[in-house]
């Protein structure tokens, strides 16, 4: 992914080919973005069941 990317500026719109690969990369970036938080707070609310389990009941 980063191999890919030049450090270049230029005031000329964007391609269709680069708008696509933009997207997948963006998509790839959420996707893996909405998994950690998904299991996050699985594992947070483990902790706190167990947390609950041991000081409370």
């Amino acid at each position: 992914m980063a191999e890919e990317m030049v450090a270049t500026y230029t005031d000329k719109p964007l391609t269709e080919s680069q708008k696509e690969k933009d997207l997948v990369e963006h998509t790839k970036t959420y996707g893996a973005f909405m998994s950690g938080l998904k299991w996050s707070t699985i594992v947070t609310a483990a902790v706190l069941v167990v947390l609950y389990l041991v000081f409370v009941a």
